[in-house]
């Protein structure tokens, strides 16, 4: 009978001590998908991008995003220009804002392509998960993205409001459980 209760007593201490350790465990990946759209517009001067920018480039809007529901976004990269590779951006990030305030930020870096006399761009790419506030305090991931926009002031393209972008991402996060009640 005493061994009984001892190996009672040494399972119950086991589950004390471990659950700490589970709670801090991070979720499985699951898989992550958005779509915004917003405007865009580009700064010459190129501030925080190092001196071989051509120019920041920004956007803004709203968009519907996996885990997140309807978004803000707001991103910002330094576009580079190179004779072999042609327009490439990076050092930058995009901020996903959602209706409860939780943020989850992205970094991204990938290659641009321009439609006719600069009409509009393309642009493919890839993002990993750099921070976040909230149930995405911890968040990890990573994934793929595309766009397209429309240059302002030029035909319409895409389908796209004059001067606007839309930016699809695809990946896979993973978050702690114990994040989503912050």
């Amino acid at each position: 009978m005493k061994i009984s209760r001892v190996a009672a007593v040494v399972t119950v201490l086991s589950l004390v001590i471990a659950t700490p350790a589970l709670a801090t465990q991070p979720d499985l990946e699951v898989p992550i998908k958005g779509t915004v759209v917003g405007a865009h517009w580009i700064d010459e001067a190129a501030p925080g991008c190092d001196g071989d920018a051509l120019w920041r480039f920004e956007s803004s809007g709203t968009g519907q995003m996996s885990h997140l529901g309807r978004v803000d976004y707001f991103m910002t990269q330094c576009s580079f220009f190179d004779p072999d590779q042609g327009f490439t951006f990076g050092d930058g990030t995009i901020t996903f804002t959602a209706a409860n305030h939780d943020t989850l930020v992205i970094a991204q870096t990938g290659s641009a392509g321009m439609i006719g006399d600069f009409a509009g761009f393309t642009l493919k790419g890839t993002w990993e998960a750099v921070g976040g506030t909230g149930r995405f305090t911890n968040a990890t991931g990573s994934g793929s993205m595309d766009g397209i926009g429309d240059i302002p002031g030029g035909d319409a393209l895409f389908n796209l409001p004059d001067g606007a972008a839309m930016f699809n991402f695809v990946g896979k996060i993973a978050y702690e459980a114990s994040d989503r009640s912050k």
